[in-house]
């Protein structure tokens, strides 16, 4: 049962001539990493009877009309989640900016002018950051690494061939200690260093065709599921580059991935599921992966946090207790477990039943994303490689229409074998309410150039948002002035550290939706991703 809760060549020239370069400054040979220009029905496969519905009405309250909605993000902060940005980079490696502008970058979602602008702002700024530069931790001792507002999680991003978070580490790990050229023992030490010391080793962008991550690994601790934004890492990686790859190293491929593979939509959401199945205990996170142009906290991560300052956002990771959402004002998604034996489980929890199985009711509460939909995935795990290839993976078990900006849906009855483990999606609409049928269009080439966006398209991606720039504080920051921001465009920071300042836009969110493109297998409709959580699984 459910029930509800309720412009000039020149410009151009310009524009294209700095995103060639910027994008030739993030090759691997130049060690650098992957960047873009991004920041109903149900039932139960396995017999139960139709989820039928009943409503209770919109409200949170139930029943109080003259109750005030609570934002979603400010409520959840209060009760303890945390929101930030996992990874970005700053002049310590390949970044455009100092340690103190990208600290400062991520602290302006609370400045009273861009509050004055956005409103919907208003207590949703970011908690943490990690700053992630390339093979290296000297951000850490930075004499500029401070802030009185978020907690600075130590980080680095390791590898050359095939790139991966290590957060809570402050000192440096080595992808490649025998300069011989990586080797998957070189990546499985580098993970054990990783979790001995209390930190999370997290794959980043493993379908990036310059540092993809076929590599078999099984004991690293999370997932970039999202880079920069959910439609610019949603072109499918092919076989034949696989094959290549697996040509180079010498070594088979990791099953995980190949199954991801099977299909060219969602492989990214494939790959976590695959890993699933194979009863990896990975977190969902997403990153910016800023070096420069778009502001810091484009996917959010939130954690509920195991703990006081850094460790405890890490630990939260370890435990799993993540979703992420498109930007600190998107959608966000709960899931609690309840098994009937006195405890309630959150997102990503472990939750142990008995061998033949038992029913629990699965609550899902969603906010901020009235309109779309929220899907509860399912899939069981396998005991062999040999039969992951054979397995069907995630399955839509449930699907609502979302009807309000605070929804409650209760699915009881639900029943479940150990190995089995389930995940939300939220799925928005692509276009923001009362756009015209100009801006929709726009959404519309945006959509299919994030969804196409590849190494060799990056300038045509660019090109997009000639029309919502100002191309004269592209080419000088410093003349950033608030009192000229148009709503509907890109709008510039107006940050200076001294003489440094910022080539750093806002997006807003009719664009931002765009670059989240998510084009659905199911019906073939496009939506705007937003948000995902973290799995639960059923052990014994």
């Amino acid at each position: 049962m459910i029930r509800r809760f309720g412009v000039s060549r020149l410009l151009v020239a310009s524009l294209c001539l700095f995103v060639s370069l910027f994008c030739l400054a993030c090759s691997e040979d130049n060690e650098e990493d992957h960047e873009t220009l991004s920041d109903g029905d149900t039932g139960d496969e396995d017999g139960d009877e139709p989820i039928d519905g009943d409503e209770d009405g919109d409200d949170p309250s139930d029943g109080d009309e003259e109750a005030e909605l609570i934002d979603s993000g400010v409520r959840l902060r209060g009760e303890g989640w945390l929101r930030g940005d996992l990874h970005m980079h700053t002049t310590w490696s390949d970044g455009y900016d100092s340690v103190a502008m990208v600290i400062s970058i991520a602290e302006y979602l609370e400045d009273p002018t861009f509050l004055a602008a956005h409103p919907e702002y208003e207590g949703n700024g970011l908690d943490f950051i990690s700053i992630t530069d390339h093979r290296c931790v000297d951000s850490v001792s930075d004499p500029e690494w401070t802030s009185d507002r978020l907690i600075l999680i130590p980080g680095q991003e390791f590898g050359g061939d095939g790139h991966a978070n290590i957060w809570g580490v402050t000192e440096f790990v080595p992808h490649d200690p025998g300069g011989d050229g990586t080797t998957l023992a070189d990546i499985e030490a580098a993970i054990e260093t990783a979790n001995n010391a209390g930190g999370v080793f997290s794959i980043n962008h493993p379908k990036d065709s310059g540092n993809s991550w076929p590599w078999d690994t099984r004991t690293h601790g999370s997932l970039e599921i999202c880079n920069v934004r959910w439609g610019t890492g949603e072109a499918p990686f092919s076989e034949e580059v696989l094959a290549e790859w697996e040509e180079d190293h010498g070594i088979p491929a990791s099953p995980m991935f190949k199954k991801a593979l099977e299909e060219e939509q969602g492989q990214m959401l494939r790959f976590y599921e695959a890993m699933l199945a194979r009863e990896m205990r990975i977190a969902v996170v997403g990153g910016s992966d800023r070096h420069g142009f778009f502001m810091i906290g484009y996917p959010t991560t939130w954690v509920k946090p195991d703990g006081e300052d850094y460790p405890g956002v890490v630990n939260g990771i370890r435990n799993r207790n993540t979703f992420i959402s498109r930007s600190p004002v998107a959608a966000t998604v709960e899931m609690t477990v309840d098994p009937q034996s006195g405890e309630i489980y959150e997102m990503g929890d472990d939750i142990p039943i008995g061998a033949t199985g038992t029913s629990v009711e699965i609550t899902l509460r969603v906010g901020r994303a009235e309109g779309g939909i929220v899907r509860l995935m399912r899939g069981s795990s396998v005991e062999t490689d040999e039969q992951l290839m054979d397995a069907t993976l995630g399955e839509v078990f449930a699907e609502m229409a979302i009807d309000s900006q605070d929804m409650t849906v209760t699915l009881s009855d639900v029943a479940v074998m150990p190995g089995d483990w389930f995940y939300p999606v939220v799925l928005d609409s692509l276009y923001v309410p009362g756009l015209t049928d100009e801006q929709k269009l726009a959404v519309d080439d945006i959509s299919t150039g994030a969804l196409a966006i590849g190494g060799e398209n990056f300038v045509a991606f660019a090109g997009l948002f000639i029309d919502y720039m100002d191309m004269g504080v592209f080419a000088d920051p410093t003349k950033c002035d608030p009192t000229e921001w148009n709503p509907e465009h890109l709008q510039c920071l107006p940050i200076q550290i001294g003489e440094e300042a910022t080539t750093t836009f806002f997006v807003p969110d009719w664009i931002d939706r765009a670059l989240n493109a998510f084009q659905d297998s199911e019906g073939g409709e496009t939506w705007s991703m937003g948000a995902i959580g973290s799995a639960t699984r059923f052990v014994e």
